[in-house]
């Protein structure tokens, strides 16, 4: 029966290599190819060759990079299609967690080859920024009612991830149990581990949690007012509020004390007729002079945010007695981004704070979640380190070699198919402020200079500017 039961861990584990070997061949862009390829004269290319790949279409990553690929395009309204794609996908993991909470690891799939086994559902800052993204499409095309609805959805999104959280912490504790009884201690971090100077970055260490953001709620203050025709809202009173506790650089995003230029419009005298003597002289008051200024906003999105990548390590088991491998999520550096906007009018020259910041979300959503990933990495290597043995000792070594062979290269082929949001915006910078209609001003994002005609017969306009590469910049507006 012994025999048998290893004989079907074998097998098992073949099957699962050659499921992953099978969609890691069907997968047309890697992540290096997409991340790569999103320059001026790449981007049209990428995004065809990506819509038109449907071998990953059940992945939530693969609906949010086209998604995104699509707003940078200025493809807002399939944009909104592809980002309710990845709603439907993620809505049917949420429904079926919601069930049990309790084992809400049973629906990421199976682990047993390694982390890259599981099916990637999003983190909480993708599921808040996904419905960010969304809302600004609906904001591009004049509907600041359906965005404000879908920053309302945002809300609704991150009360499950919070209960999703809980429960992953509460699953670690008892992963961590269950390894401290096979003799292996989890406490520290292992040496080799890419990211353990990262993790204790003070950005990351002081970052409130992990899936509320300064940015997304800023926005959400400035939707909600255009939502009620400029009248103050409840909403985007809670929302700006949220933003500040976030993040008090939030106030340098609004100039509010910049004086309107406005024009006299005076009436001509009348004068006394000719021959008459001692009839004063009559001066039609001037009219109410006229405000020639109009509110402006302007939302950055540049760069992108890190990838996912599975680390291997060496780890001591059993007691130190022997070595295996572990693999933990790891992440590659966000690429492309700006490291300051500055934006200058006639009257201004501003420097808006950077209130979205991707990567160190990610960074701290890793750390919170690395006990329970270090435990489950360790069980996981720990039963691999297993079986190989007892192959070796019943059909000798070359059958042990074999056995972590084959798990070795299974688990390798699943991890390249492991994927997050690879083309999420690693920062968002958010201004708001007056400026006369018609002028043209200037934006400096690192060392290029974009600049924008403001039209002269409009209440405001919001600019959307995607910096998707130095050479790939995207700027879209609309008005109101």
């Amino acid at each position: 029966m012994g025999v048998l039961m290893i004989h079907s861990k074998i097998i098992t584990i073949s099957a699962l290599s050659l499921m992953c070997a099978f969609q890691l061949n069907a997968t047309q862009l890697s992540c290096d190819q997409l991340r790569t390829g999103l320059s001026k004269n790449e981007f049209s290319t990428t995004l065809s060759t990506l819509h038109a790949d449907k071998s990953d279409d059940d992945e939530l990553w693969y609906w949010l990079d086209l998604a995104r690929l699509q707003q940078a395009n200025g493809d807002f309204n399939t944009s909104i299609h592809s980002f309710e794609k990845a709603y439907a996908l993620l809505d049917e993991y949420e429904n079926r967690a919601k069930v049990s909470l309790r084992n809400i690891g049973s629906f990421l799939g199976s682990a047993l080859l390694s982390k890259g086994a599981e099916s990637y559902y999003g983190k909480g800052y993708e599921r808040t920024l996904m419905h960010t993204l969304n809302a600004l499409n609906y904001t591009m095309l004049g509907d600041f009612e359906a965005a404000a609805v879908e920053m309302r959805r945002m809300e609704q999104r991150q009360e499950f991830w919070l209960k999703e959280t809980e429960e992953k912490i509460k699953d670690a504790a008892e992963e961590k149990t269950k390894a401290a009884k096979d003799g292996t201690n989890i406490e520290a971090l292992p040496e080799g581990y890419s990211m353990a100077s990262m993790l204790q970055d003070d950005d990351v260490r002081n970052l409130a949690n992990s899936y509320q953001d300064p940015f997304s709620y800023t926005l959400s203050s400035i939707i909600s007012t255009l939502a009620t025709n400029g009248e103050a809202s409840g909403d985007a009173e809670i929302s700006i509020k949220r933003a500040m506790s976030l993040n008090p650089d939030v106030s340098k995003a609004f100039i509010a004390h910049v004086e309107p230029v406005k024009v006299e419009v005076k009436a001509p005298k009348i004068l006394p007729a000719k021959g008459k003597k001692n009839k004063k002289v009559v001066e039609i008051p001037s009219k109410p002079q006229a405000d020639v200024t109009m509110e402006v906003t302007v939302v950055v999105l540049s760069g992108q945010a890190p990838s996912l990548k599975i680390d291997k390590i060496r780890f001591p088991i059993f007691q130190g007695a022997s070595y295996t491998s572990i693999d933990l999520p790891a992440f590659n550096p966000p690429i492309n981004d700006i490291s300051m906007l500055t934006i200058r009018t006639e009257a201004l020259n501003m420097q808006p704070p950077r209130l979205l910041k991707s990567n160190t979300m990610a960074y701290k959503t890793l750390k919170d979640e690395l006990p329970g990933d270090l435990a489950k990495a360790v069980v996981r290597a720990t039963a691999k380190a297993i079986a190989a043995k007892q192959m070796s000792d019943n059909f000798g070594f070359f059958a042990g070699l074999a056995t972590s062979l084959v798990m070795d290269a299974g688990s390798s082929l699943c991890d390249s198919g492991y994927r997050n949001w690879e083309v999420l915006p690693n920062s968002g910078y958010l201004a708001k402020f007056k400026a006369k209609r018609g002028e043209t001003f200037t934006m400096i994002l690192n060392d290029r200079q974009e600049s924008f005609t403001l039209p002269t017969d409009k209440k405001g306009t919001l600019v959307l500017v995607s910096y998707i590469t130095p050479d790939n910049v995207r700027i879209d507006n609309v008005t109101y």
